[in-house]
């Protein structure tokens, strides 16, 4: 692919960008590619819309992992910087131009998955909540459904249906925050009715990642390795956190109403040892 082939491709991707859903469904996508520029982070979406985690060959083999035979690469473009000599006689860098490089996606290989960041492959625990997890989903009357998704993502609420899926993938500890970040959206978007206009879809990932990290915070699980670089992602303004903790806190009043009443104990008992999951 040639530099003008690659801007050819970020012209065809923001013409597809017409309406509301379609805004919302790349603005999904970018928050995965939040260390990338906006043209690069829509080249990936042109060429590979589920992508969810992209690096060099090279960089992969440093992670453990090996892309596969036969795999085909996404182009994006990389900056070419050159060491020079100012008017001063002092060594600085300045950047030349772009070139284009090939990149691949998690899905696209095989391997280790212990060296994989949390924002990627979730949140993990020695710790076994599959008891408190079964109690919960008896409470609620939102239909569940658990579904191998690969790393494409961790789970979704599927607004007209009023019904989650969680990536069965997950570990026991990231399916309960799961569980809770979807809920919260449930409850949220429920409590919303005549107001929901005035809430954007930032605002409303922010209230639902905010909820899940204080409903896992009452059982003891520190969820912040994944939750803040989530939260700050789509809101990085502690005003707006202000703005918005009186809907927060009646989500998250919502999502505790569930907790089975024989936990608080356990709970206490992790604030004291202050153990992170």
């Amino acid at each position: 692919m040639t530099i003008q082939e690659a801007y050819s491709k970020l012209e065809e991707s923001f013409e597809k960008f017409q309406g509301q859903e379609d805004w919302k469904k790349y603005l999904d996508f970018s928050a995965r590619f939040h260390d990338y520029s906006l043209n690069n982070t829509a080249l990936i979406y042109t060429q590979k819309p589920n992508a969810r985690f992209v690096r060099g060959y090279r960089s992969w083999q440093e992670l453990g992992r090996q892309v596969k035979k036969g795999e085909k690469a996404i182009k994006i473009f990389a900056p070419l910087i050159k060491k020079e000599e100012n008017a001063k006689g002092k060594k600085e860098t300045n950047l030349k131009g772009f070139r284009i490089i090939s990149v691949f996606d998690l899905s696209q290989t095989d391997g280790d998955d212990s060296q994989l960041p949390t924002m990627i492959k979730g949140l993990d625990s020695d710790m076994d909540y599959s008891t408190i997890l079964d109690q919960i989903l008896e409470k609620i009357d939102v239909p569940v459904d658990f579904k191998d998704m690969s790393y494409e993502k961790h789970g979704f609420y599927a607004i007209k249906e009023k019904a989650i899926t969680i990536n069965s993938r997950n570990s026991p500890v990231h399916t309960l925050k799961t569980l809770f970040h979807e809920l919260a959206h449930h409850y949220h978007l429920e409590s919303l009715k005549g107001r929901r206009d005035k809430f954007t879809y930032e605002q409303e990932e922010f209230v639902a990642e905010s909820s899940a990290y204080l409903a896992c915070a009452t059982l003891g699980i520190d969820t912040g390795d994944y939750s803040i670089p989530y939260i700050k992602h789509w809101l990085d303004d502690f005003k707006a956190f202000q703005e918005m903790r009186r809907d927060i806190e009646k989500t998250v009043k919502q999502i505790t109403s569930l907790l089975p009443t024989n936990i608080t104990p356990l709970n206490k008992d992790f604030e004291r040892k202050g153990e992170k999951c």
